[in-house]
């Protein structure tokens, strides 16, 4: 046995094992290497000191499945330490890969076409190295295990290390369970679970809904905004709250002065850096629906939400979704009167970014086809924003003259201008978030002021918090919920149901989301007076 093999089954054994336990560079798509010992790695290990003791040396294919093998699990340890850094949850690869496409599609559309270019050319030649880098290793230790010595060393380490991973677990030795990464095949058997749960018959919670006869809203006009990617984050990140404090003053002071009162209060969403429509629909419902496979259970056949308890209390019921871009039959299944998603909105001004159409433009287009409309139902709206949505920008300017929104010169060039110029930048993508922020209370303010009905009442919520990029490490999974209305007896029911008052939110967090529908159809209800929780 040559000098040059030992050191390369040295070299390889270092490489394949900081593959299969780098740990996340938080909050970037970036890894380092670890001290630590893949428990995967010495089991591979084992398994070819046996095979080649057993049937002497590895054939060709049987090499390719074991550089297959440890080419999955370096993909599963990247996924799992970077899909948390960067939008705080766990990879649902059943529900998350059909929407991948569209997610490219996006930050292709969002970036220059060279970076594009650059990107794809250097994720390819990684992988290139990677299955190179693989190949060669299996190579080396397969030569260097064809000796009885080097075969011998090598069961005798893995061994022995499967050993003290052993005594780890069984809580003999705690110390050693500090030499070991975290294993990746409980990932796969993760997603495994995540198939079969996806694939069982059932359905989500069909008890009816709270009791309301709505009449403490006399018929006013309702409105359940979402403000996409709206999470407790602005309140409760020093960097969030200081560079957000004048535009929350602005909008504070202006609903002080002008007859509006507002009750505010945190709320826990079902979903955190994406997958709006769990948070939208368990507010509708009353259902906790956490995963992608609760919202298609419950859409298979579903029960009363505040969509039907509206309809049925006399009011027309309007969807305004545009990010909606493709068919939505969930629509249907929610028996919404009039859906208004990107297609029916047929804006035809600037695109802004690859959600294209501005929120603003939205609620005018809105204004104009309903609330304008003379001997009318009231309205129930449900509205979710777009604009502060990954990856936030490019962002509107704000219109103060709302009939221009419709018009074929919506905004003044110098303005509009500089708003496409502020693209996503990738290494500070908070400062784009914010920016989204700051149009979503200008948006709320205008609103209030130039179109809302004086009697209107208006609920107006985050969804879920923006990805852990930007809403930080161990950040909550809560968001903001706002009370908007004139009648101080109607906002003084939310008081009672434990809102705060003010634009300003406290902990602890009021209740999850689906409770809030109990929550809000009590507070709306006349026949019970006031329940203070």
């Amino acid at each position: 046995m040559t000098v040059f093999r030992q050191i390369g089954a040295i070299v390889a054994l270092i490489f394949l094992n900081t593959l299969l336990t780098l740990q996340n560079i938080w909050p970037t798509p970036w890894v380092q290497p670890t001290t630590e010992i893949s428990v995967e790695l010495t089991v591979i290990l084992l398994l070819l000191t046996f095979g080649i003791g057993w049937g002497g040396e590895l054939s060709r294919r049987v090499k390719l499945v074991l550089v297959a093998v440890l080419l999955v699990l370096i993909a599963g340890r990247y996924a799992d330490i970077t899909a948390p850094a960067l939008f705080g949850r766990r990879v649902d690869l059943f529900w998350d890969a059909p929407h991948l496409p569209r997610v490219v599609e996006m930050v292709v559309e969002s970036r220059p076409l060279w970076e594009v270019m650059l990107l794809a050319s250097g994720i390819l030649l990684t992988v290139a190295v990677l299955v190179l880098g693989i190949k060669l290793s299996v190579d080396a230790l397969a030569k260097f295990a064809t000796y009885h010595g080097g075969r011998r060393l090598l069961a005798g380490l893995s061994a022995g290390l499967l050993v003290l991973y052993g005594t780890g677990l069984a809580n003999l030795q705690d110390v050693t369970k500090k030499w070991f990464a975290l294993p990746v095949t409980p990932v796969y058997a993760e997603q495994v679970r995540f198939l079969a749960q996806a694939t069982q018959a059932g359905t989500v919670g069909r008890e009816p809904l709270t009791p309301s006869n709505l009449q403490a809203l006399r018929g006013a006009d309702t409105f359940l905004i979402f403000l996409e990617s709206y999470g407790a984050g602005v309140f409760e990140d020093d960097r969030m709250r200081t560079a957000l404090a004048e535009d929350f003053e602005k909008l504070r002071s202006y609903v002080d002065g002008s007859g509006w009162h507002v009750a505010s209060a945190f709320l826990e969403s079902p979903t955190f850096g994406g997958a709006s429509w769990l948070a939208h629909l368990t507010t509708l419902s009353g259902r906790w629906i956490a995963r992608e496979a609760d919202y298609r259970r419950f859409l298979t056949k579903p029960p009363e939400t505040l969509v039907d308890r509206f309809r049925d209390a006399g009011y027309r019921t309007i969807a305004l979704l545009p990010g909606i871009q493709l068919d939505w039959p969930e629509g249907a299944a929610l028996r919404f009167d009039r859906i208004l998603d990107a297609r029916a909105l047929k804006y035809k001004g600037p695109a802004f970014g690859w959600w294209t159409i501005p929120d603003q433009f939205s609620l005018e287009t809105l204004y104009q086809w309903e609330m304008a409309q003379k001997d009318r139902k009231p309205l129930f709206v449900q509205f979710a924003s777009i604009m502060s949505h990954m990856p936030f920008g490019p962002t509107p300017p704000y219109q103060p003259n709302w009939e221009r929104m419709t018009s074929t010169q919506p905004f003044d060039p110098a303005p509009l201008e500089a708003a496409l110029q502020l693209k996503p930048d990738w290494n500070d993508i908070t400062a784009g978030y914010l920016r989204t922020i700051r149009y979503d209370l200008q948006l709320i303010q205008g609103f209030l002021e130039k179109r809302a009905p004086r009697d209107a009442f208006l609920v107006v919520s985050g969804d879920h918090q923006p990805p852990a990029i930007v809403s930080g490490k161990d950040a909550s999974w809560s968001v903001p919920v706002h009370i908007f209305a004139r009648d101080p007896a109607l906002i003084e029911r939310f008081y009672a149901a434990g809102f705060e008052k003010g634009l300003y939110p406290k902990r602890p967090t009021l209740a999850r989301m689906d409770a809030f529908n109990a929550i809000l159809l009590k507070a709306l209800d006349t026949s019970a007076g006031l329940a203070r929780r």
